[in-house]
């Protein structure tokens, strides 16, 4: 790649994301070939990153997305690496002023009211609480039907030794603090920008 490319994308990035950081955001994972992240599952749970959607509608109509079977661990979760770290990150993780948000399709059966958790760290070391730099919430308002979530910061952990400039791993967990089994499709994960936006491969199984 030509460097020059590469040192003005850079520049344009971050002059976007100081002035306009609302509208400076990414998608992570469209499943449909182009994504920036590797998935990790360290618990029981099962992916499906090429799942056929079950209910396309105008929220949803792509034709593919994720399946993700929850297991019974109170805390399964999905780990994103991603494959490059995040920029950004501070103007998500404030209760002041109106924050840009992260931002996530999802279609499940659950009951209304069911959270959804987000987590942004790193992927090295203990993932929480010192690996993590801040916690994002969602409810769902809908069952049966694709909605978009939008995020709102929840707080950063006790005990986080993780700065903002040193994210690169987003925690995905599903109806977390609960014992119980349920299934969710979840589709165009949209945040930070990545300081190196390089396509990480095509999905698999």
């Amino acid at each position: 790649m030509d460097s020059r490319i590469t040192k003005q994308s850079i520049f344009l990035l971050m002059l976007c994301i100081s002035n306009f950081p609302l509208f400076c955001q990414q998608t992570y994972d469209n499943f449909e070939g182009e994504k920036h992240v590797v998935y990790n599952l360290k618990k029981a749970g099962k992916l499906d990153s090429v799942a056929v959607n079950p209910f396309p509608n105008s929220v949803n109509s792509s034709a593919t997305c994720a399946k993700y079977e929850r297991s019974r661990i109170r805390y399964d979760n999905i780990k994103m690496n991603l494959a490059g770290k995040l920029s950004g990150v501070n103007a998500y993780a404030t209760y002041m002023g109106t924050p840009p948000k992260i931002k996530l399709k999802v279609y499940t059966t659950a009951p209304i009211g069911t959270l959804v958790e987000i987590h942004l760290g790193k992927n090295t070391g203990n993932a929480y609480p010192e690996g993590t730099h801040s916690q994002y919430q969602a409810i769902t308002t809908v069952s049966g039907k694709w909605e978009e979530l939008e995020f709102k910061f929840s707080q950063t952990p006790q005990g986080s030794q993780t700065p903002a400039t040193e994210v690169n791993q987003v925690t995905l967990l599903f109806n977390p603090y609960y014992n119980s089994t349920e299934v969710f499709y979840f589709d165009e994960l949209v945040g930070p920008p990545l300081l190196n936006t390089g396509v990480v491969s095509s999905n698999e199984r």
